[in-house]
């Protein structure tokens, strides 16, 4: 099949073939539907300027929604097709002739690619946002259950201060939700509609681009088209750093989990549905599914910086190396949906041991309250640490040295402190904001095709 950018003449070497397309017709199948959408969009717009007739409109989006209805959203693509968007047009031009060929009037392959990959990361973004909720929601239960329950605290690797699951848990759960305040950001950033900026300097026709933002369901246009070409990597980058956030926060939990769930400790007990064993030792239950998240969260921030490398000073305008960066993102949210949805499993098999809590609790991790009994009496400060730390050896562990504290910390933020309703709260506001944007997204596309 000849290819859309072909003028004649020789042929292109199918080595110099391969090289150029690269892994682009493995990933683009997953692009499929939201070319759809982009072309029924498109072909509208052509259509209210006429540039097509009401006639060639409506063949075009007959075939189109055909096309969606035999393959759904999802296509399978070779060497040969390049890319989802000369597969699309090649389909269209086998079916409909001469008028499958008038699609591309107005766009370039770099408009094309923008858009799509715009629309596949907004509802790639809400997905994982909405699966983020989900692990929050999660978290909170586990905290709310275990909201007593002591833990010691660690720094440098040595106890410190007690403290306990809930307190714990809730220090995730607020990082969550700044993680998702950052994801918030970054969508708004990418949801602007960067169809109809041709290849990057402007169409020589009046192109209804406040249309085609109203059919895709964008917030606003990417006015300037160089701003387009120029953002290519940049936002995608942007977009990573953001989902490695959860990486990140999912790379210490797994570290505490691997830690409690030593045989010295085993503050946590597992189950079989979340550990592996040993091919050479029968003793082996591992929680080895935590240290691929330590080791992923690290693959995530890696493709970030392979993208910002890839795009750092391009000449402006289209380059091909951005080519490039659609497999690291692609990645990216691949690892970091899997990780939430494994986060969420393994702390829903997880139970805390307190008796073996109790049984490793050094007298040490008192001290800290030996200090501010001496100072509430009117000690300075630096006397009272200086006392305490001759006198921390006198303390026993009990329960009412443990109880004592834990509930005479009582400055914001201390273990006892935490609202879990209202925790619960703010949770669920977020919840709302994603599936509102989940229900508005699909929507708008879905009804291209009159589902």
């Amino acid at each position: 099949m000849a290819k859309v950018w072909e003028k004649g003449g020789e042929k292109l070497h199918p080595v110099v073939e391969s090289y150029e397309v690269g892994q682009d017709y493995l990933l683009d199948g997953r692009l499929y539907f939201y070319e759809m959408a982009a072309s029924l969009a498109h072909a509208a717009m052509l259509a209210s300027i006429g540039i097509l007739s009401e006639k060639e409109h409506e063949d075009i989006r007959r075939a189109i929604t055909n096309l969606f209805r035999s393959h759904g959203r999802t296509i399978a693509l070779s060497v040969a097709d390049e890319d989802v968007h000369s597969k699309l047009e090649n389909q269209l031009t086998e079916l409909l002739g001469d008028v499958g060929k008038k699609l591309h009037t107005g766009r370039s392959r770099n408009d094309q690619v923008m858009v799509v990959l715009r629309l596949y990361e907004k509802d790639q973004i809400i997905a994982l946002a909405r699966r983020a909720v989900r692990l929050l929601r999660i978290m909170a239960d586990l905290g709310e259950a275990h909201y007593q329950t002591i833990l010691p605290g660690y720094t440098h690797t040595k106890q410190a201060m007690l403290m306990t699951v809930g307190f714990w848990m809730a220090g995730f759960i607020e990082m969550g939700m700044d993680n998702l305040s950052h994801l918030e950001g970054v969508y708004k950033l990418i949801d602007a509609n960067p169809l109809g900026t041709g290849s990057g300097f402007g169409v020589p026709l009046p192109l209804d681009r406040d249309m085609t933002t109203r059919l895709l369901g964008f917030g606003r246009v990417q006015y300037s088209p160089l701003a387009v070409q120029n953002s290519r990597g940049k936002m995608e980058a942007m977009i990573i750093d953001a989902l490695w956030n959860w990486m990140h926060d999912g790379s210490r939990l797994a570290a505490d989990l691997l830690t409690w769930n030593m045989d010295e400790l085993l503050f946590i007990e597992t189950n079989q549905v979340i550990t592996t064993g040993s091919s050479l030792m029968p003793q082996k239950r591992n929680l080895d599914v935590m240290e691929l998240v330590r080791a992923r969260a690290s693959v995530v921030q890696g493709y970030s910086h392979q993208i910002k490398s890839i795009t750092t000073g391009l000449l402006s305008g289209y380059n091909r190396d951005m080519q490039e960066t659609k497999e690291p993102l692609m990645r990216s949210f691949d690892i970091v949906q899997e990780t939430l949805e494994v986060l969420a499993i393994v702390l829903e098999n997880i139970r805390f041991n307190e008796e073996n809590i109790r049984r490793v609790l050094s007298k040490g991790i008192f001290a800290t309250d030996l200090v501010f009994e001496a100072v509430k009496e009117g000690v300075p400060f630096r006397d009272a640490y200086r006392r305490a730390a001759k006198e921390m050896e006198t303390l026993e562990v009990n329960e009412n040295r443990i109880r004592e504290s834990i509930e005479k910390r009582v400055s914001p933020g201390s273990p006892l402190t935490y609202d879990y309703e209202a925790i619960r709260a703010e949770i669920h506001r977020y919840e709302m904001f994603w599936a509102k944007e989940e229900e508005d997204f699909h929507r708008k596309l879905e009804g291209l095709f009159g589902e």
